[in-house]
């Protein structure tokens, strides 16, 4: 964004949303999503292009893949960080903002609808008959099939928790 001290990312005439930026909105009624294409959000029927690896849902995001499968995206710009990059050129470790739970006095991260899971998020259940748990991966928990980034630690076998270790 052009305007001072903002760090979001700018649409067209170089101002983000929340310094005036016009964003097309979905043409379905009541809905207030972004539309994406044909002047419609991804819910109301927007086709958007998907990986072309066989069995990934995730969006294409360069030549036809995702990050997962290769689509290569800016990394942070902090010395040593091998993190994704977001708002500033850097990643949420090193200072990008990250949208928090509209709900007052909340502080976890929004996951859906600008709101965190205690407030009303939905996310999916592990396919698995029977378990309760959040999927991760493939539509099941870990304990039922899903892998995850795996620590980067020499030797080590266990799930990567914060910075891939």
């Amino acid at each position: 964004c052009s305007s001072v001290g903002c760090t979001n990312v700018s649409y067209k005439g170089g101002a983000c949303k929340r310094h005036g930026a016009k964003v097309k909105v979905c043409s379905a009624d009541g809905c207030t999503n972004q539309s994406v294409k044909g002047g419609v959000c991804q819910r109301h029927g927007a086709k958007v292009p998907r990986c072309r690896t066989k069995g990934c849902p995730n969006g294409a995001v360069q030549g036809g893949v995702c990050v997962r499968h290769g689509a290569q995206t800016k990394r942070c710009s902090h010395d040593g960080c091998t993190n994704r990059a977001y708002t500033g050129g850097v990643c949420v470790r090193h200072g990008a903002k990250v949208r928090l739970c509209s709900f007052p006095e909340c502080t976890n991260q929004v996951k859906m609808r600008g709101v965190c899971i205690k407030h009303g998020a939905k996310i999916k259940g592990c396919s698995f008959e029977g378990c309760t748990k959040h999927s991760q991966e493939g539509g099941v928990c870990f304990e039922h099939g899903a892998q995850g980034k795996l620590c980067s630690s020499g030797g080590c076998t266990s799930r990567a928790k914060v910075g891939g270790l």
